[in-house]
């Protein structure tokens, strides 16, 4: 069964992006020792990818502008937006409007066998939240302190969290794994 997973690197004290809403201070960090392999044994059990505009919004423009390559290989990418976004070349992108609810079942279809990453934003995934269907929160807590800047879930939400499992993943970097619900 598929399951809605938000796998996210976040800040000692909680924030997933600085007071720019960036996310380059985890960069480093991705690529450490732990992390990487980490990332990469969840991203293979992967099926399709949930984002925000805003997020697919950057990530297209580094794209385009030669500074990342696109990260989701060929999975299918579902995209929250209110505006009109560029697409890129020979990515799988639907562009959807609407309640999180009305779209599950659609998006799940899509991941086949796999899983249901909700890669970004917070507020996508503090939807997923209140529409109840997020399964599992991975939270890659990294040794920064930002002090402000954008939380986990990006709004106040009330859940509740269970099966709590930590995992080292190098001298000073663990995740922290929760069941939803």
């Amino acid at each position: 069964m598929t399951s809605f997973k938000y796998y996210v690197g976040a800040s000692v004290d909680g924030f997933i992006a600085d007071g720019n809403k960036g996310a380059h201070w985890f960069t480093t960090f991705a690529q450490q020792p732990g992390v990487k392999e980490h990332f990469d044994q969840f991203f293979e059990k992967v099926g399709a990818v949930v984002i925000g505009g805003k997020t697919y919004a950057d990530i297209a423009r580094e794209v385009a502008e030669g500074r990342m390559q696109w990260m989701f290989g060929n999975k299918p990418v579902w995209v929250f937006t209110h505006h009109e976004l560029p697409t890129l070349p020979q990515t799988d992108l639907t562009f959807i409007r609407g309640e999180i609810g009305f779209w599950s079942q659609d998006i799940a279809r899509s991941a086949g066998a796999g899983d249901v990453w909700i890669a970004g934003g917070a507020d996508v995934a503090g939807g997923f939240v209140q529409a109840n269907l997020l399964d599992e929160v991975l939270i890659v807590t990294v040794p920064v302190v930002l002090g402000e800047g954008t939380s986990i879930f990006g709004r106040g939400i009330s859940a509740q969290l269970s099966s709590l499992e930590i995992t080292g993943l190098g001298d000073d970097t663990f995740i922290t794994r929760y069941s939803v619900g």
